[in-house]
């Protein structure tokens, strides 16, 4: 007897499948008692898991409500995320900001039925009628971003500022320009060699200034020497 109540309930089943499975229905007599959840085909039990994740159950209460394992129950939640996967799909923009569009006016629509309310106070209507505003300029930003709508071309203007980390007064420069002058004029062309360090040139003008003369000396004994 029981047997056919199951198969009749099945066949119920089935029939309410080609129309809608009334998941509600089939949960509701396994938790009664009156269905055993391993009758179910594979449809139906996916169908239960999707409608118990959105309860906020978990694999290990699902398992144990349709008396499967939990590797079951991953599965079937993995074939789920397959199922609602999303593709590229030039078409899936379109009806996104279809959506958009849609659910924006279905809200403007419900705020000017609740501003035609004689029960409504003034406070309420300005607001609404800033939420009104608030939804079209959201729309707007949107339909921008994803493309739909033209955006302004922003021009980005700056001004750059060069500041010296230490400046110089006029009376450092005379005087660091005469340095330099006075270390030309006593540096020998043929001698030494100029260089782009001050503090080399300084050492360079020490040391000629104190080999020139042994150096003259050297040039006259190596003139004098006697050749073989």
């Amino acid at each position: 007897m029981n047997s056919q109540n199951q198969n009749s309930q099945k066949n119920d089943y089935k029939s309410e499948k080609d129309d809608g499975p009334q998941t509600l229905a089939i949960l509701q007599d396994i938790r009664k008692g009156l269905t055993d959840p391993k009758s179910l085909c594979p449809d139906d039990r996916r169908l239960l898991v999707f409608f118990l994740m959105i309860e906020g159950q978990s694999t290990a209460e699902i398992a144990h409500l349709l008396k499967v394992s939990d590797r079951t129950i991953e599965r079937d939640k993995k074939a789920l995320r397959e199922e609602i996967a999303v593709t590229k799909d030039p078409k899936l923009l379109e009806q996104i900001a279809g959506g958009l569009m849609s659910e924006a006016d279905i809200c403007l629509q419900r705020i000017r039925k609740f501003q035609r309310d004689s029960n409504a106070s003034p406070d309420a209507k300005m607001e609404g009628e800033q939420r009104c505003f608030q939804i079209k300029c959201n729309l707007i930003e949107k339909l921008q971003s994803l493309g739909f709508l033209p955006t302004a071309a922003q021009k980005i203007e700056a001004d750059l500022t060069h500041r010296a980390a230490s400046t110089l007064t006029l009376e450092e420069i005379q005087l660091e320009a005469g340095r330099v002058k006075q270390i030309q004029e006593n540096l020998s062309a043929d001698g030494i060699k100029q260089t782009d360090s001050l503090i080399e040139a300084n050492e360079t003008v020490t040391e000629f200034e104190d080999d020139s003369p042994q150096q003259d000396n050297n040039k006259g004994e190596n003139n004098h020497e006697p050749t073989k």
